[in-house]
C-alpha cells in the first residue's frame, strides 16, 4: 500500500503528472539533533528519518523500490537531512504543508513554476532550484489532489511485492489476489470443459465471481481492446498475457462498483495497471526458474532506458523476452480421472461398444492404449493429456515520451507492441460413432451399438495461438493556474490467429468408413495420409480494435473553509471493431462436435459525459459524487451514480461509505450464438410442448440449433459499501471493507431443454403446429448478488540491530453468492462452492543492511465439490461420504534479494516451498482445481538486475 510515514497510512496508490504550481514550502526547518541512519534501502531510511522527525513524508512505494542511500550522520536540518538522504537517488521532495513533504522523480524545470525542492543550502546565495507539485491520480476517482483517499477501497501492489512474489506473468499475480477469480486460458479454450475444440484461449481475472464481464482493467488509465477471439462462454475478455511484468510500475485495484466512474464493466471494480515512465538511466536484466522435478522451465530477459530529453522533456524505452515451457499432466502423478486412492471412482473413458446398460464391450483386438495401474483395455485418462500450464513466448517493446510545448502545455505519446504465442493441449478427440451394421468392425452380435472410441492415433488436440497487440496514445495536457486539461487519442488493437490440430472432419471420418481405409480395432494400419485427411489443420483468427478520443479537466471549482471544492469533468468517444473469421469447416459444420461458427463483422460506437465531485464539508467530513452518462448504439441513453462519504472521528480512524448504481450494454461479443453442439435431443411431453412431432410418450424427440437473440437489454447492478482505515500509531494500518452488489437483467444462456415452459419464444414448430426443435439463445434472465468482507493490516517494526520487519496481511471471505438462473426459478447460495470462500495472503518482509528476505504464505478455504445445486445430500462413493468438499490449503514461499554489489540486485525466489499437491475430490477436475490450485509444486527462480 501507498503510504504517508508517521501520520497515517492510505491503500491508495499514488501516480505522478505536472500541475500548474505547488504550495510553497514553509519558512523554517525543524531542528534535528543528530542522525545516525546507515546506508541501505531508501524506504527504510525515509520510515526512520520521518520517525525522528515527526513528519508526513508522502510516496508511492513503488517510487523507491530498489533505491538505495547513502544514509545521514551528524546534526542537519530537516530539509538538508532529507536532501542528503535523497542525494543520488533521482527523487526530490516537495514540502506540501508544515512537516509535509510530497516524494516525486527529479525535478522539470517550466519557468512558472514556484515551489522550491528540498536541496542542501549553497554556500553562496543563489536562486533556489525550482519544481513542480505533480498531481496525485488515485484509480476510483478522476479527481488528482482532492484527497489521498476515496470512498471505493483500494489496493495498491507494488513494484517491489510483485518481484518478491515471484510470479512471472500478470495472470499469475492477479488470480491468486484475495476476491479475484483466475480465469485460465485452457478452461477459457475449451468453455469451462463443455467443448473439445480451443477456440479463445486468453488469461484473464475478475472480481467477486461476478464473471469477466464485470471487470474493468485499464493500462494507465485507458481501456483495453478485448481479446480478438469470442469466447462462447465468457463473451468478451481481457488478455493479461500481453503485459509484461518487468514494464509494470505497480497495479491498482478499485473494489466495488465504479461504473459511474469508468462506465461499463466496472460493476465489480476496477483494475488500472500501471507502466512505468519517468526512469532516468538504464538497467538489464534476467530470471531463469524450474520446478523442483526439474520441468516447467521459464526465462526472461529484459532491459530498459530513461532519459530528459532537451526542454525538460523525457523519453522511456523498454523490451522485454519471455519464455516457459509448457506443463502435461502426465508430468504429474496426481493428475487422474482415476480418484480411488481418495474412495472415489474411476472415471477414466472406456473404449469400446455401449449397450443398452451403459456396458463397454470392447473393440476386438483393443490393447491397453493409456499406461493404467489396473490395466483397464482402452481407457482414456484425460488429464493426463491436457496443459496444467501452457507454453508461452512473449516479446514485447514499450516506449514513453513526453515533452513541453510553451510554458504551460506537453505533449506526450506511448507505443507499447506484443506478439504472445500460447501453445496448449487437450486429450485425443473422442465421440460415439455410427458403423454401419455391415461395416466389418460392428459388433457382431448387436451391430447397431454405437462404438465409443478416441483417436489415439491422431494424437492430442493442440492448439497454437499467436496473439499481437499493438495500442498507441498520443495526447496534450495543459495547466492554467490550478486547473489541469488532457485530450488525448488512442488505439488498442488485439488481432488472433488460432492454429488448431487433432480435430476429426465428419465428411472425412464418413468418408473412410464408407470406403473401409480407416480401421478402429487395427489402429496400425491406418496409413498417415488417411490421418492427415480425417485431422486437417482448423484456424480461426479474431481482431478487436477501439479507438478512444478523450478529453477531461480538473481542478478547484470554489473554496470552503475545510477546503477547495474540486471538481473533474470530461467526455470520451468510443467506436469498437470486431471481426471474426473461422475456418470454413467451422462454417459449413464438417467439425465434429463444433458449435457452427459465422464470419461476423461488427462496429458500435460510444459516448460518454461524466463529472465527479468532491466536497470537504468540515475539516474531519468529506463528500463524494459521481455521475455519468452512457450513450451505446441501439441502446439508447444510462445514468450510472456514485455517492460517498468520508468521516474522520479520531486522528486515528476513517471511516467511509459508497453507494452506486452500474450498467453495461450487451458487447458485440455477446451478440453471437450459445456453445450449443446441433444435434437430437429430447424434452419432457408437457402441455408447454404438445403437440410434438416424434412423441415418445414421456419425451418429445427434437432438433437442438443456437440462435442469436437481438432484443438483448444491459445489464444494471447496485453496489454498496462500508468501511474503516485504523491507524493507532505509526507502526500498524488496518482496513477492513464491507461489500454488497446486486446484478440484475444477466445474460445467461436459457435452458429450453430442461425447463421449456419457461421459454415460449425457444419453441419451434412445423406449419401444422407440431414441436420439431428448441433454440438455445442468450438472453436478460439472470440475476446475482454477492457479499464479503475484506480486510488488509501492515504492521512496521524497527529494530535499529536487527534490521526493519513489515508484516502484512490481505484477506477476503465471500459470506453469499446467490445466483437466480430465471426470475421463476429458485434462487441458490453457492458462496464456497467450486472455488473456496476464503482466501488469505500474508508476507513479513525483514530489510537488514544490503539484504531483503520476505516471507510469504496464502491460504484458501475448503470448497464444496460434486454436489450442483446447494442444499443436496452428499452421495456415498464406494462406501466412503464426506467427499464433498475439498481440503483447505495453505502454501509458503520465500524470496531472498542482496544489492550489496554495486549496481546489482541479485534474487532467489521459492514458491511452494512446503510443495504442496493439489486435491479435489471431483474426478472430472482431474485431481485439481485450474482455478485456484498450483500444479507445478516447489519452484526455484533465480534473478539478477543491473542499474546503470
Amino acid at each position: 500500500m501507498a503510504k504517508i510515514s508517521y501520520a497515517f497510512i492510505v491503500s491508495v496508490a499514488l501516480t505522478f503528472s505536472p500541475v500548474a504550481g505547488a504550495l510553497p514550502a514553509p519558512q523554517g526547518d525543524i531542528p534535528a539533533d543528530g542522525y545516525n541512519i546507515p546506508p541501505g534501502a531508501l524506504d527504510d531510511a525515509l520510515n526512520a528519518f520521518a520517525t525522528r522527525n515527526r513528519l508526513q513524508l508522502i510516496y508511492s512505494p513503488a517510487l523507491v523500490a530498489r533505491r538505495r542511500t547513502a544514509g545521514l550522520n551528524g546534526e542537519t536540518g530537516v530539509r538538508e537531512g532529507l536532501a542528503q538522504l535523497l542525494n543520488g537517488t533521482g527523487l526530490t521532495a516537495v514540502a506540501v504543508k508544515a512537516n509535509v513533504y510530497l516524494l516525486q522523480p527529479a525535478p522539470r524545470p517550466r519557468p512558472k513554476a514556484v515551489a522550491a525542492p528540498i536541496a542542501p543550502k549553497p554556500s553562496a546565495p543563489k536562486a533556489p532550484a525550482t519544481t513542480e507539485l505533480d498531481t496525485i491520480h488515485v484509480t476510483g476517482t478522476r479527481i488528482g489532489r482532492a484527497a489521498f483517499e476515496t470512498s471505493l477501497p483500494l489496493t495498491l501492489i507494488t513494484q517491489e511485492q510483485i518481484r518478491a512474489s515471484g510470479h512471472q506473468t500478470l495472470f499469475d499475480l492477479l488470480r491468486l489476489m484475495p476476491g479475484m477469480t483466475g480465469h485460465h486460458p485452457r478452461n477459457v479454450a475449451t468453455e469451462g470443459g463443455a467443448s473439445q475444440v480451443p477456440s479463445a484461449a486468453a488469461a484473464s481475472a475478475s472480481l467477486y465471481s461476478l464473471g469477466p464481464r464485470a471487470t474493468l482493467f485499464l493500462v494507465d488509465g485507458r481501456r483495453m481492446a478485448n481479446y480478438g477471439l469470442v469466447s462462447t462462454d465468457m463473451g468478451a475478455l481481457t488478455d493479461l498475457n500481453g503485459i509484461p511484468l518487468s514494464m509494470v510500475d505497480h497495479i491498482e485495484i478499485a473494489h466495488g462498483g465504479a461504473s459511474a466512474i469508468y462506465g461499463a464493466d466496472a460493476m465489480a471494480g476496477v483494475v488500472n495497471i500501471i507502466l512505468k515512465k519517468d526512469y532516468r538511466g538504464a538497467e538489464v536484466g534476467g530470471s531463469f526458474g524450474v520446478s523442483q522435478r526439474g520441468d516447467a522451465e521459464q526465462q526472461r530477459e529484459f532491459a530498459s532506458f530513461g532519459e530528459q530529453t532537451p526542454g525538460g522533456g523525457s523519453v522511456f524505452v523498454s523490451i522485454d523476452h519471455f519464455t516457459r515451457n509448457p506443463l502435461i499432466g502426465s508430468q504429474r502423478r496426481w493428475s487422474t480421472l482415476d480418484q480411488r486412492r481418495y474412495g472415489l471412482l474411476d472415471g477414466r473413458v472406456l473404449s469400446g461398444f455401449q449397450d443398452e446398460n451403459n456396458i463397454i464391450r470392447g473393440v476386438n483386438g483393443c490393447k491397453s492404449r493409456d499406461a493404467t495401474p489396473t490395466g483397464i483395455d482402452c481407457s482414456l485418462d484425460i488429464p493426463r493429456y491436457v496443459s496444467l500450464q501452457p507454453g508461452i513466448t512473449s516479446n514485447a517493446f514499450y516506449t514513453h515520451f513526453r515533452q513541453p510545448v510553451g510554458e504551460n502545455t506537453e505533449f506526450y505519446a506511448d507505443l507499447r507492441a506484443t506478439r504472445v504465442s500460447l501453445e496448449m493441449q487437450n486429450a485425443p478427440f473422442y465421440a460415439a460413432i455410427d458403423l454401419p451394421e455391415d461395416h466389418p468392425e460392428a459388433y457382431k452380435p448387436k451391430p447397431y451399438l454405437d462404438l465409443r472410441y478416441w483417436f489415439s492415433e491422431v494424437g492430442p488436440v493442440r492448439n497454437r495461438t499467436t496473439t499481437s497487440t499493438r495500442d498507441f496514445t498520443a495526447g496534450l495536457k495543459g495547466y492554467r493556474s490550478k486547473w489541469e486539461w488532457d485530450v488525448s487519442l488512442s488505439r488498442r488493437r488485439n488481432k488472433v490467429v488460432n492454429r488448431i490440430d487433432g480435430l476429426i472432419s465428419v465428411p472425412a471420418v464418413d468418408e473412410a468408413v464408407q470406403t473401409k481405409t480407416f480401421h478402429f480395432s487395427k489402429t496400425e494400419e491406418n496409413t498417415p495420409e488417411v490421418i492427415e485427411e480425417i485431422s486437417p489443420q482448423v484456424t480461426m483468427g479474431g481482431e478487436m480494435v477501439l479507438d478512444t478520443v478523450s478529453a477531461s479537466l480538473e481542478g478547484p471549482l470554489f473554496a470552503l473553509p475545510a477546503g477547495d471544492v474540486q471538481i473533474a469533468v470530461g467526455a470520451e468517444a468510443r467506436r469498437e471493431r470486431l471481426s471474426n473469421r473461422p475456418d470454413q469447416s467451422l462454417v459449413r459444420g464438417d467439425v465434429a462436435l463444433a458449435q457452427v461458427l459465422d464470419e461476423r463483422r461488427a462496429t458500435r460506437d460510444t459516448a460518454a459525459i461524466y463529472a465527479e465531485a468532491n466536497v470537504p464539508l468540515h475539516d474531519k467530513l468529506w463528500v463524494d459524487a459521481a455521475w455519468r452518462l452512457d450513450r451505446n448504439d441501439g441502446y439508447g441513453n444510462q445514468a450510472s451514480p456514485m455517492f460517498g462519504v468520508r468521516w474522520q472521528p479520531w486522528q486515528s480512524l476513517i471511516l467511509r461509505a459508497s453507494m452506486g448504481e452500474g450498467y453495461r450494454a450487451p458487447t458485440l461479443a455477446e451478440l453471437r450464438r450459445p456453445l450449443v453442439i446441433e444435434s437430437s435431443g429430447y424434452v419432457p411431453a408437457t402441455a408447454a410442448t404438445a403437440p410434438c412431432l416424434i412423441d415418445l410418450g414421456q419425451w418429445c424427440q427434437v432438433d437442438r440449433h443456437a440462435t442469436i437473440n437481438p432484443d438483448l437489454r444491459p445489464e444494471t447492478s447496485t453496489s454498496r459499501s462500508f468501511g474503516l482505515i485504523w491507524t493507532p500509531n505509526e507502526a500498524f494500518s488496518a482496513t477492513l471493507n464491507r461489500y454488497r452488489i446486486r446484478r440484475r437483467n444477466e445474460i445467461l444462456a436459457i435452458d429450453a431443454v430442461s425447463r421449456p415452459e419457461l421459454y415460449p419464444r425457444a419453441m419451434v414448430r412445423d406449419e401444422e403446429g407440431q414441436l420439431i426443435g428448441v433454440n438455445t439463445y442468450l438472453d436478460n434472465i439472470g440475476s446475482t448478488e454477492v457479499r464479503g468482507w475484506e480486510v488488509e493490516t501492515e504492521y512496521r517494526l524497527r529494530t535499529g540491530e536487527w534490521g526493519n520487519f513489515t508484516f502484512r496481511l490481505n484477506g477476503h471471505y465471500m459470506d453469499r453468492l446467490s445466483r437466480r438462473a430465471h426470475p421463476a426459478e429458485s434462487e441458490f447460495d453457492y458462496a464456497g462452492f467450486g472455488t473456496p470462500d476464503r482466501t488469505v495472503l500474508g508476507s513479513v518482509r525483514w530489510t537488514y543492511r544490503d539484504w531483503i528476505a520476505t516471507a510469504n504464505v496464502r491460504y484458501m478455504g475448503p470448497a464444496t465439490v460434486w454436489i450442483d445445486t446447494p442444499g443436496q445430500i452428499c452421495p456415498t462413493i464406494r462406501g466412503v461420504t464426506g467427499r464433498c468438499r475439498t481440503p483447505s490449503a495453505t502454501l509458503l514461499g520465500v524470496d531472498v534479494a542482496y544489492g550489496g554489489f554495486d549496481g546489482w540486485l541479485i534474487g532467489l525466489n521459492v514458491s511452494n516451498l512446503n510443495d504442496r499437491r493439489p486435491v479435489n475430490y471431483d474426478y472430472n477436475f482431474g485431481g485439481y482445481s485450474i482455478v485456484d490450485d498450483d500444479p507445478v509444486g516447489r519452484y526455484y527462480l533465480v534473478s539478477a538486475m543491473y542499474r546503470f
